[in-house]
């Protein structure tokens, strides 16, 4: 884990705050662990919410989430994890736990004491994670197609480790990149969607390109080695988890072609006091595909009292 978690805020490396399109700003840098990770932060004296995306993006994954939030009063602080996005890449480990002190760590920097937490996919893992971990830092917890609950035998993992490479990462040719975004959405919209495609080309032209490719495989491996779904009755913070209904990569239907979306989020009652939404006609990606109504469905959790 991070050992030490002093953050100071430094701005953010040039160029890297100008390579990356379809970014919201500005965009600064906190350093916890002595690695720079990008933070944006709206300010305001708003009851905090941040949000930790999942694999393979970042903080722009959350643009049609933090202008509903920032309207509803709220002060959104959005951070790139380590080995993504505008963040430092190098030697990611990739664990559900140094992710989770990663998020607390901004959390530091920012003087934020306890937020309302909203993850998506391997983010919701790692929000699982703090909130068991950390319970004080966490209001409520809001989890967006998340990762961790669906569970995997020791072969499938390990099958799924050696599919995940770095080498097969940085490899990945255009057209496959491409069927990797479609299968975010229940209906691909390129003129809704392209913007992610061109992204990614940004990303593969940058020269971290390799740690990125490395982060990414040690946070399958993370995901794998660091499932939540035996420790659910443990959270203690009120949860909101929304699925969409046509979700094709929870779970995965390769290795659980028997199993539903609708049965994850069934498992996902595990959590006490846990509300759980099924969102039709959206795929993983839900606050994209759909953001009014996940949008509505955030507000109006996020604005209850914890108690």
């Amino acid at each position: 884990m991070i050992a030490l978690l002093l953050a100071l805020a430094v701005p953010l490396a040039a160029p890297a705050d100008t390579t990356l399109p379809h970014y919201p700003g500005p965009v600064e840098a906190v350093e916890v662990g002595g690695r720079a990770l990008a933070v944006y932060d709206t300010g305001g004296a708003g009851e905090p919410v941040v949000l930790v995306h999942g694999l393979g993006s970042n903080l722009s994954f959350w643009r049609a989430t933090i202008p509903a939030l920032e309207a509803a009063g709220r002060r959104v602080v959005a951070l790139d994890l380590p080995g993504y996005g505008l963040s430092d890449k190098a030697d990611v480990s990739g664990t559900m736990a140094d992710f989770a002190d990663a998020v607390a760590g901004v959390m530091d920097a920012r003087g934020v004491d306890q937020a309302d937490l909203v993850g998506v996919s391997m983010g919701g893992q790692i929000a699982l994670t703090l909130a068991l971990d950390r319970p004080a830092r966490v209001r409520r917890l809001a989890l967006l197609s998340p990762a961790g609950i669906e569970t995997f035998t020791d072969a499938e993992a390990a099958m799924l480790k050696g599919l995940m490479t770095p080498a097969a990462i940085a490899a990945t040719p255009p057209a496959q990149a491409e069927a990797n975004v479609r299968a975010n959405y229940s209906a691909y919209d390129a003129d809704r969607d392209g913007w992610i495609l061109e992204q990614r080309a940004a990303v593969t032209a940058r020269d971290d390109v390799p740690d990125y490719a490395a982060a990414n495989a040690a946070s399958v491996a993370g995901m794998l080695d660091g499932p939540v779904h035996a420790r659910l009755g443990g959270v203690a913070a009120p949860t909101l988890v929304v699925f969409g209904a046509d979700d094709a990569l929870i779970p995965n239907r390769y290795l659980h072609p028997a199993l539903s979306t609708a049965a994850v989020a069934e498992a996902a009652r595990a959590i006490p006091n846990a509300e759980v939404h099924l969102v039709s006609g959206a795929g993983h990606l839900v606050m994209l595909e759909r953001p009014d109504t996940v949008n509505a469905l955030l507000v109006g959790f996020l604005a209850e009292p914890a108690d």
